[in-house]
């Protein structure tokens, strides 16, 4: 019987490096719906009489706080590696950037969480 073997560490960096580009294209994709429904519920929370016919006001409120975590988790997924990519093209990253994106994108999340679960 062979030992199997484990992967090389380069094959598994460059498939979670490949499956962190899938995150962000997905979340991507999915930014193009969430922000025409926050902007479609917050107009109509704004503007009811314009709107009214579209969606209610209670509805539009229901909408707008239910999906602001989701647009948030999808900003924060697509946003800040394309910030640090971007930061990277000028030579301005550093070891802590990633460390700091990372937490200021899951305190983005986790406050807008907090805020959707006081209602």
């Amino acid at each position: 019987m062979t030992a199997a073997r484990s992967p090389k560490p380069e094959a598994v960096v460059q498939a979670a490096i490949a499956v962190w580009r899938g995150v962000g294209r997905a979340a991507a994709w999915l930014l193009l719906p969430l922000m025409m429904l926050q902007f479609l519920s917050g107009y109509a929370l704004m503007h009811p009489r314009i709107l009214g016919g579209v969606m209610g006001k209670a509805t539009a409120f229901q909408v707008h706080a239910a999906l602001q975590p989701l647009t948030v988790a999808a900003f924060v997924l697509h946003g800040f590696p394309w910030l640090r990519r971007s930061l990277a093209r000028r030579r301005i990253v550093r070891r802590w950037l990633d460390l700091a994106l990372a937490i200021v994108g899951a305190g983005l999340i986790a406050f807008s969480t907090y805020l959707w679960t006081l209602g």
